[in-house]
């Protein structure tokens, strides 16, 4: 073959090329990337799973405020006076009996005791007062040597006149009741005892008028 046959067969390639890309410009470029290294693709990177800590409330425990509780007050004791010649009246009246038998007490009442005297011998006791409109006389007589000449005998009167509010008489032994509603004036006892082992005497209130009223 000559050269000029080369040449002219040559440039026919050439041109059968170039139309060729000019058609499919495609070509181009799958022909530049079969020599070029494809681009890696990054791997994503897995974000953190954020860790939920459930935490159980610690429950706040309130503790109640404790109610004061309010005791009885301790018991006064009525004691004797030295001087029973003071008074108005220091003497019983003959006839007691007019004060009757024994109060009836209703067993639903709750009775708070206040003061009291005890003792074996009789006499006048000292002025005191009571602050409740309603009290009782609570007596019991206690005649275990000679029970059938045991007597008690009983007047509560105002200091300042000697006459007498309430009176009571137990023969024998026994108890008695006897309501007084007389509040806040000065009274003394005159107590005769015979024949008997002790007396108790106990000066109560119902429950209602005794923390209503009571001195604090």
């Amino acid at each position: 073959m000559e050269k000029g046959d080369i040449i002219t067969l040559a440039v026919g390639l050439v041109i059968v090329l170039v139309i060729a890309v000019l058609a499919n410009p495609q070509y181009l470029s799958s022909i530049k990337s079969i020599g070029e290294k494809p681009t890696p693709v990054p791997t994503p990177t897995p974000l953190p799973v954020p860790t939920v800590v459930y935490q159980t409330p610690t429950p706040t425990i309130v503790k109640p405020t404790p109610i004061p509780v309010v005791t009885d007050a301790p018991l006064y004791r009525i004691t004797y006076t030295d001087n029973p010649f003071r008074y108005p009246v220091f003497k019983l009246p003959e006839n007691m009996q007019r004060y009757g038998a024994s109060d009836i007490i209703s067993q639903k009442t709750e009775w708070v005791p206040f003061a009291y005297i005890e003792g074996k011998q009789g006499g006048l006791t000292n002025n005191f007062s009571v602050p409740y409109p309603l009290w009782l006389i609570n007596t019991t007589v206690t005649a275990n040597t000679n029970p059938q000449y045991g007597k008690f005998q009983l007047a509560l009167c105002y200091t300042s006149t000697g006459i007498i509010i309430e009176g009571e008489e137990i023969f024998n032994r026994g108890t008695s009741y006897r309501l007084v509603q007389v509040s806040n004036a000065d009274m003394y006892m005159i107590i005769s005892t015979a024949y008997i082992d002790s007396y108790h005497i106990r000066l109560e209130a119902p429950r209602h008028y005794y923390d209503l009223y009571r001195p604090l």
